[in-house]
């Protein structure tokens, strides 16, 4: 027989006060940390940092989002400067004995296709094609800025080289070459143009990830429009393009970017007829808000350009989010970790289950399982129960079912507390939520069941109390103290207060082996170190009983 109800009953008497104490006061404590936690809402700082930064980065994308709305309807403009002149110049020569500018072009174009074609023998295509008429184009660019440079006025050779290129294209898919109509040639360019326009946005826009062909061909859409308004407002200006100005517009493209951002963003909200008065009216704060934000980065987009900046240093300085403002990237990150930071689950899981709540109940076990054995063998009562019929397997196996239903007990209690304070204080709704407060409760039962057996297989081997709480209950402790040690070095506390080299406590205590992250995160893992802990308790419970079965007493 291996189980004693006489000694079990005994066990029971002589420890039921330490059990209710222990229980009662863990019980109250894990209480009151989750209703103050929930009636707190200790989140809502976090959150409020959080946000703070989410918006910052919101009101830095919509600020980046204006100013390249805005160069590109400048740029557009120029470019239609650019077009008008070059259509006005169509038929001037280059120079003295020099051609035309129409002649230019083709001519060079020809004369590369045909060194291609003498030096590989095929007809060019594709990379090959492309790469042709872009050194074309620069070739003509350049030669063009050289001999006519001050009628150009602000075209750039980046801008001509563009034109040049459409230019070939166009030539190069007209069977009948260029049409020598200005205006023909005029509605040729802009039309090259656009598409151009259109296939690099989409382009650009295909390359970002998560980006579908939809999407990307909306942006396209949208770049092709803005395009389009830019050389629209340029040819209603009526303006002489030898004395172009490009100033002229900056004020309509401002107020033309600042009124598309209100649009676009009141659009979001998809306000009909059967809208509310509410509704409709967080839709026009929101717009106005996106149009003030946007006008200001314009104007001191445009305010960093006047005084010498370089086009990127102007637009850094003006869109930069907190983030871009602060030069120590760890001071970013501490603050962006701060803001991401689970703070129930720091103090519910990491601080209270793998600390505060494991430290009566270490005390209960360390106590109760020097008693059970060693400290009856060491006070001499052992004899006592020896000398009746009752086996040595029978008094190990029956104390330690006493320790492991005792403690089983303990935290059955411990759950039906933690489950009822989360019910008090939203369900569901908090922050941690049932189903991971119930693997919290069998992480701490598991952690407790692995010491428990330490400490019953050290009160089995020893013969002295003073040996059995040394061993079985220093460790425990020194364990509990690396984990507290251990939890400066973790990513459950941010970098701003982290101690990396702290972490290394964490190897040295088989509380780490409770990992509450891994609960929080979801997913399996955490199963590996339950695991782990419930084979330590195993072992150490088989090897106690195995050992006090066998080893001489001083009876």
């Amino acid at each position: 027989m291996f189980f004693s109800k006489a000694l079990f009953k005994q066990s029971m008497k002589a420890n039921w006060v330490k059990w209710l104490s222990v229980t009662l006061a863990t019980c109250v404590m894990l209480a009151i940390v989750i209703i103050v936690l929930g009636s707190l809402s200790i989140n809502n700082i976090r959150d409020s940092l959080k946000n703070v930064f989410a918006q910052a980065d919101q009101e830095s994308v919509l600020k980046e989002n204006a100013i390249d709305s805005y160069d590109a309807y400048l740029s557009s403009v120029e470019f239609e400067n650019g077009v008008v002149q070059l259509t006005n110049m169509w038929e001037i020569s280059l120079g003295e004995g020099q051609p035309t500018i129409k002649t230019a072009i083709v001519g060079t174009y020809e004369q590369n296709k045909a060194l291609y074609i003498n030096e590989n023998g095929v007809q060019p295509e594709g990379e090959a094609l492309n790469e042709i008429q872009w050194a074309s184009a620069n070739q003509v660019s350049e030669q063009l800025l050289g001999v006519a440079g001050a009628m150009l006025g602000n075209v750039t050779q980046e801008d001509l080289s563009q034109l040049m290129y459409i230019l070939i294209s166009t030539y190069q898919y007209d069977a009948e070459g260029f049409n020598s109509s200005g205006a023909v040639l005029y509605s040729s360019i802009n039309n090259q143009y656009f598409n151009y326009v259109y296939n690099v946005a989409y382009q650009q826009s295909i390359a970002v990830e998560g980006q579908t062909d939809k999407e990307a061909e909306q942006v396209a859409l949208e770049a092709q429009a803005l395009a389009k308004k830019g050389v629209s407002a340029y040819t209603n200006s009526g303006l002489n393009p030898f004395t172009f100005n490009i100033d002229s517009f900056k004020a309509d493209a401002q107020t033309y970017i600042n009124d598309m951002i209100y649009l676009n963003v009141y659009s979001r909200f998809q306000i009909t007829d059967d809208s509310t008065d509410e509704q409709k009216q967080e839709a026009e704060q929101y717009a106005f808000a996106s149009k003030v934000i946007s006008n200001t980065a314009l104007s001191t987009y445009e305010l960093w350009l006047e005084q010498g900046a370089t086009v990127e240093q102007a637009k850094i300085n003006a869109t930069g989010s907190i983030s871009d403002q602060i030069d120590d990237e760890k001071v970013v990150e501490a603050l962006q970790e701060l803001g991401n930071m689970d703070i129930y689950g720091l103090i519910i899981g990491s601080i209270f289950y793998r600390i505060a709540g494991l430290l009566l109940p270490m005390v209960y076990v360390i106590m109760v399982a020097n008693g059970l054995l060693a400290g009856q063998v060491d006070s001499g009562s052992m004899a006592y129960v020896l000398s009746t019929p009752t086996k040595r397997r029978t008094v190990s196996t029956t104390q330690m079912l006493y320790l492991l239903v005792s403690l089983l007990a303990m935290f059955a209690l411990v759950t039906a507390v933690s489950v009822v304070s989360i019910w008090i204080v939203g369900g569901n709704s908090f922050a941690i939520n049932f189903g991971e407060i119930l693997l919290f409760n069998l992480g701490a039962f598991l952690t407790m069941f692995a010491f428990a057996g330490f400490c019953f297989m050290c009160s089995a081997i020893f013969n002295r109390t003073k040996y059995s709480l040394s061993i079985g209950g220093g460790i425990s402790i020194f364990m509990l103290v690396c984990t507290i040690l251990g939890l400066f070095g973790s990513n459950v506390v941010p970098s701003a207060m982290r101690i990396e080299q702290m972490n290394f406590f964490n190897y040295l205590s088989l509380i780490s082996l409770f990992d509450t992250t891994k609960i929080l995160a979801g997913g399996l893992n955490f199963l590996i170190g339950f695991g782990v802990l419930a084979v330590v308790g195993v072992i150490t419970f088989v090897i106690g009983t195995f050992v006090f079965d066998r080893k001489d007493l001083p009876l």
